[in-house]
């Protein structure tokens, strides 16, 4: 019971965690160090104390995968090191597969918002063109500072977004042990008269 009440715990940690990193890259457009170094080291912490060393394995691959999806887009200026970062961390405390479907996930909303806002803004023809130019020229072609393409984009909602896809879709949302011990605390704490 309690090996299963940690993962809900686990679970709702992480959570907690992706909604700070939301909030703080949406109003500065930056997640702090504290939070992924944090969530980074937590989850290894979390992993090896519930599951010893097979839990730092787990947690390392996770982990690996959050990385190697992420830092591409890094390495070529399409996201921050945080963004990275906050993947890396979120690795640690779900594992490599749950955390791969997260990477993927988070990739493709990025993806979709990207385009629902530059079909909005009426951006589309110039994104196509500087697209054909770049493969035309097999360099990468700024956008301008004016559109939409140029602005930064809070990524750190789309890790959140697409870790909750990612739970959901491996049944982790359900918090099943965690809210079954939590009713029975509160049936013990009624019938004490508290």
């Amino acid at each position: 019971m309690l090996a299963y009440m940690t993962y809900d715990v686990s679970t709702v940690l992480l959570l907690l965690v992706l909604l700070v990193a939301a909030i703080t890259d949406l109003r500065r457009h930056r997640v702090p160090n504290w939070l992924t170094f944090g969530a980074f080291f937590g989850g290894i912490i979390l992993q090896a104390s519930f599951i010893g060393w097979d839990g730092v394995t787990t947690a390392l691959s996770g982990a690996g995968i959050g990385l190697l999806f992420l830092i591409p887009f890094y390495l070529t200026g399409g996201m921050g090191a945080g963004d990275a970062k906050l993947m890396a961390g979120v690795g640690t405390v779900m594992g490599f597969q749950v955390t791969m479907f997260a990477a993927a996930f988070a990739l493709c909303l990025a993806g979709l918002y990207a385009l629902i806002l530059i079909c909005m803004r009426g951006e589309w023809t110039s994104f196509m063109q500087r697209y054909a130019v770049a493969m035309r020229t097999k360099h990468y072609v700024t956008p301008d500072s004016k559109s939409i393409a140029g602005h930064r984009f809070p990524f750190a909602v789309a890790i959140g977004g697409g870790t909750l896809i990612s739970l959901w879709w491996h049944s982790q949302l359900e918090f099943y042990h965690l809210t079954t011990q939590i009713g029975y605390q509160l049936k013990a704490w009624g019938g004490a008269g508290l």
